[in-house]
């Protein structure tokens, strides 16, 4: 979900299983699910690839995403203060881990901002579907990963909070969906520099 994978990546059960210090069979199982969900590849007679990170990705799941994290911000927003001082902790975390350059933290922090706030909507269906798109956008997340989502994303995330003390379902929306926009466009700017992303 965060991009920790690089697009085209080659991985290897082996490989994992030692990564992830557990014998192949849980491994095999997970990445069979994450096949299922075109979350990763599976060529024939070959390893295990990440998605290739291009523009028509993109600009077949950006719009999702709106459409969706929108609807879970909208019915979030009716939590008021209690998911607003929950929403602020974790966006104070997002400018100190900016500042140390750790970009792995700042992502992180961003996930648990947003799952936070989609998870106060009270829908575990919309929830997984939301969940299955971060993992089809991981390998565009990964295209950034030289720490520009940090310029945007705790000020997007303020008016979201913001929005949600005041109750204003409508704010909340428009603050998310420019955050997701914002950092969609510093993608599209990664990708058109980059020959495989075209």
């Amino acid at each position: 979900m965060n991009g920790e994978f690089t697009p085209g990546q080659k991985v290897t059960l082996p490989q994992l299983a030692e990564a992830f210090g557990t014998s192949q069979m849980p491994i095999r199982e997970a990445t069979n699910r994450l096949i299922a969900a075109k979350a990763m590849e599976a060529p024939p007679r070959r390893s295990l690839r990440i998605p290739e990170a291009t523009l028509a990705r993109l600009d077949e799941l950006l719009p999702l995403r709106l459409l969706l994290e929108g609807e879970a911000t909208r019915l979030a927003a009716a939590q008021g203060a209690a998911l607003a001082d929950a929403l602020t902790e974790i966006n104070a975390e997002m400018p100190r881990h900016a500042a140390a350059e750790d970009l792995k933290a700042y992502l992180h922090a961003n996930q648990r901002f947003h799952f936070t706030l989609y998870g106060a909507a009270g829908n575990a269906d919309l929830l997984d579907m939301i969940e299955l798109l971060w993992m089809r956008y991981g390998p565009l997340m990964s295209t950034v990963r030289s720490g520009v989502l940090s310029r945007t994303g705790a000020n997007h995330h303020q008016a979201v909070i913001d929005a949600v003390r005041r109750g204003d379902a409508e704010g909340a929306v428009q603050a998310l969906r420019a955050d997701l926009t914002d950092a969609a466009a510093e993608i599209r700017v990664a990708l058109q520099n980059s020959p495989k992303g075209k």
